[in-house]
């Protein structure tokens, strides 16, 4: 009897999966790489139970265990959703420059619920009116006018780190952390914060925890069953603890700039004005700006703001950390750099213009960023199929690309696993190296991110011997590369 029931339980299993699976996607897929799929869950099975310290090595093994039919391309459906996992760099510019892609992968959602529907998350014409508005705050020339801050503010670490640099081993994430955020804040939104906001800042490590999990646990996808889990009640409380500073911001600018009376867009600025008035910062341009002739809402800005202030600190202090780390690793890569800082600067302070004169640091930044992209896998999703001439693409689909195996193609890359900063003194195909993702859907706060890492490395190499730390780092996936910490020593200089 239980024969038969079992035999009847997977009859049906068979013909529900055979209803719900797109059958001209799966012969599609039949013809690339991937795991043993079974009906229903898929090959969930794969990633069943896999938390996100353990998410980098499954990802490598994959990659290279299911590597047969296609180099660099990895198929999987998490019950009947595909996701292809792509990082051959041919594959990656077609991706990154077709239309058919500019939309964000259906994965962004659990981050989307959380930030709103922002420059991030948005497709279409939505994203193209708020980059319209955004973009202008990036300028170089307005840029240049808050280089003082991240001189202030990596001058005022520098001072907090005296007190631990006694050559013993200690994590300096949380002090970049800081940093970076008061940096972000004063420049981008107009606003100064203190040690009192630590309070957002786990916020954002605890909701990237969150998010990643969510990845990893296939019924989390199904939008009823997350609802009742204690992952969404975290997520939840990190997304108040976020939007209550973010909307702390925004309400004390609006103030400001009512109380000034002063009102400029910079949306109308041509490349001669702007930088010749007064300071524009990101909120002051999306408090004073209109889509399709009205004011952007409360909720607009807050979207916008919660999406720059959560991705572009988290991103900044991955780089800027692991660079600090790789420097104390390679003690000629330090010299070379020392070298580089007294034949540019001798005595003087370090300035914006200064700053595109230091070749051999942008060179360390961008090896480390290879080695260590901070956003390992951007996604984009493609509806409708598309010829990339080796196959074809099946529509429906998240592709993922993934920059952690990319960057380390050894195809692109000679010795892949080794920290050359020398080797971007050659031609490297423009696809081959994305650290801030390419095409219309690049990042764009990358200009920024970079001078605000420069001057902090700058600052600390002037004032510190960086030393290597006693712990090494154990890579994690969450939203962005994570870590158990970045565990270095120093020393103080004498001058």
């Amino acid at each position: 009897m239980w024969t038969l029931y079992v035999g009847i339980f997977i009859a049906l299993v068979w013909i529900l999966d055979y209803f719900l699976l797109d059958r001209r996607q799966y012969q599609l897929v039949k013809k690339l790489n991937s795991a043993p799929r079974l009906p229903l869950i898929g090959q969930a099975w794969v990633v069943a139970g896999t938390k996100p310290n353990q998410m980098y090595e499954l990802c490598i093994k994959l990659y290279e265990k299911y590597n047969q039919k296609f180099p660099n391309i990895l198929c999987t459906y998490i019950g009947n959703k595909l996701e292809i996992g792509l990082s051959n760099y041919k594959y990656v510019e077609r991706i990154l420059t077709s239309t058919k892609f500019n939309a964000k992968s259906s994965l962004y959602s659990f981050l989307g619920d959380v930030l709103g529907n922002g420059l991030l998350f948005s497709s279409n014409q939505k994203w193209f009116e708020r980059r319209r508005i955004i973009t202008p705050t990036f300028h170089f020339k307005i840029l240049s006018q808050f280089f003082e801050v991240f001189q202030k503010q990596s001058q005022n670490l520098c001072n907090e780190l005296e007190d631990v640099a006694d050559g013993r081993t200690f994590d300096i994430t949380p002090y970049i952390n800081m940093t970076v955020l008061k940096s972000l804040c004063e420049t981008a939104m107009g606003c100064e914060i203190n040690e009192k906001d630590y309070s957002y800042l786990n916020a954002v490590k605890e909701l990237s925890y969150h998010v990643a999990t969510s990845f990893l646990t296939p019924w989390h996808r199904i939008k009823f069953i997350f609802n009742l889990t204690p992952t969404k009640r975290a997520q939840d409380k990190c997304a108040k603890i976020i939007h209550d500073f973010t909307t702390k911001l925004i309400e004390e600018r609006r103030k400001l700039l009512i109380k000034s009376g002063e009102s400029q867009d910079l949306t109308d600025l041509d490349n001669d004005e702007i930088g010749l008035k007064r300071k524009m910062c990101l909120l002051d341009v999306l408090l004073q700006s209109t889509s399709n002739g009205k004011p952007l809402t409360n909720d607009d800005i807050r979207e916008e703001v919660d999406t720059f202030t959560f991705a572009g600190h988290d991103t900044t202090t991955i780089a800027t950390c692991f660079t600090l780390y790789m420097i104390s690793k390679h003690v000629d890569v330090q010299q070379k750099l020392n070298n580089e800082i007294e034949e540019i600067l001798g005595k003087d302070e370090v300035t914006f213009k200064s700053l595109s004169e230091f070749k051999y640091l942008d060179m360390v930044i961008k090896e480390t960023l290879r080695l260590y992209p901070p956003v390992p896998i951007i996604s984009r999703r493609l509806h409708e199929e598309d010829d990339f001439g080796d196959f074809v693409a099946p529509g429906n689909a998240n592709y993922n690309i993934a920059l952690f195996a990319l960057l380390k193609d050894s195809t692109i890359f000679e010795r892949p696993d080794e920290f050359i900063p020398e080797r971007f003194m050659g031609n490297i195909s423009p696809f081959g190296f994305i650290p801030f993702s390419a095409g219309q859907r690049n990042c764009i706060g990358q200009k920024f991110a970079m001078i605000n890492i420069k001057t902090t490395i700058i600052n600390i190499l002037r004032n510190f011997e960086i030393i290597p730390g006693f712990i090494e780092p154990k890579i994690e996936f969450h939203i962005t590369l994570k870590s158990n910490g970045s565990f270095i020593a120093l020393q103080k200089k004498i001058k």
